[in-house]
């Protein structure tokens, strides 16, 4: 099996570059749709960025007071008996406070009728509860609902948390646990950037599956060796497939970070955090990597030596005749006498 013949590429060396193109079109799918359609639970992990509200309206929840030094009372009194009385049960009540606090936590977003975490992905924003907990160590993502597919999906955290909490079985007046407007402005921040992410995966994906298409082309078609014109033609397509993926995968991973940061530092004091979406950045910079090497791929076949074998062939013409006569020394020598 022979990649190369008289100096030109043989369709056999298509086979790597169709590969690859293969994988980087998949990957960019996968990015590109995940938290979309019957995929919506398996791919949750592949979230562009997720906000944690399970410990949302913590303060809420009574937490234990260290009560300071009483006197102690030297008579036995009946009324110091029901003081006595009186400390012990409290004492007991602020015990089982603390037992009970975390799990309360864990609870309060169920109670408040809103959802433990909120996801955006490219095209969708979910939602839904940690399971089994949201203590658990290795909880996973439960899905329980995802909005329409849209490009360039906005998605309003404030907006849904109040009606939630407005619609939720406390009847707890929403603005009395209000959302820190710099959370939602961050995720404003976020949201401008999801309609270019959408524009740019497409691209990347589209180019990709042109790419591979074209290499299906030249294993049919190319049979005595791949032309520098269909070479310079899937260059373009994995220079455009890759530059895309890159410029995605770059804005993914930029705004992802600083959301998450800022999200973090802002909402620890109402109990809301992000997560960023690990998963989803390395399918896509693995998308960009495998396009990368591809276009390597054509590259090298592009510029690979292509010497043409020059055979110089020598007929042996055999001797001059001439069909008259009076040619040549002889001729001359005839005509004088």
């Amino acid at each position: 099996m022979a990649f190369a013949r008289d100096g030109r590429a043989t369709p056999l060396a298509a086979i790597i570059p169709l590969i690859l193109s293969l994988a980087g079109f998949v990957l960019a799918m996968l990015a590109l749709f995940a938290g979309t359609g019957s995929q919506q639970q398996a791919l949750e992990d592949y979230h562009f960025i997720a906000i944690n509200m399970s410990n949302f309206g913590h303060n809420l929840v009574p937490t234990a007071t260290s009560s300071g030094s009483q006197p102690t009372a030297t008579g036995d009194s009946l009324w110091d008996q029901i003081e006595d009385g009186l400390e012990d049960i409290g004492s007991d009540i602020t015990d089982e406070l603390n037992d009970i606090e975390n799990d309360i936590a864990d609870q309060l977003a169920r109670d408040l009728g809103i959802s433990q975490w909120y996801s955006l992905h490219i095209m969708t924003a979910c939602e839904g509860n940690f399971a089994p907990n949201a203590t658990s160590p290795g909880a996973w993502y439960n899905t329980t609902n995802c909005t329409a597919q849209s490009p360039g999906v906005h998605f309003n955290l404030t907006d849904i948390i109040q009606r939630e909490i407005d619609e939720g079985p406390l009847h707890i007046n929403a603005s009395d646990i209000p959302i820190p407007d710099s959370i939602q402005e961050t995720i404003n921040y976020v949201n401008s950037f999801l309609l270019a992410a959408f524009i740019l995966y497409v691209l990347g994906a589209g180019f990709a599956g042109l790419s591979f298409l074209s290499c299906i082309v030249v294993l049919t078609v190319s049979r005595g060796g791949i032309g520098r014109g269909l070479i310079l033609f899937n260059i373009v397509l994995t220079a455009l497939a890759t530059i895309a993926l890159a410029v995605g995968s770059a804005i993914a991973t930029a705004i992802s970070k600083r959301g998450v940061s800022e999200i973090n530092s802002r909402g620890q004091e109402a109990g809301i955090s992000a997560i960023e979406g690990t998963k989803f950045m390395i399918i896509s910079w693995v998308s960009f990597a495998v396009m990368f090497v591809a276009l390597l791929c054509w590259s090298v076949m592009c510029c690979y030596p292509r010497r043409r074998s020059r055979s110089t062939t020598y007929v042996d013409k055999g001797p001059r005749t001439s069909t008259d006569s009076n040619r040549g020394l002889l001729g001359m020598f005839r005509r004088r006498h």
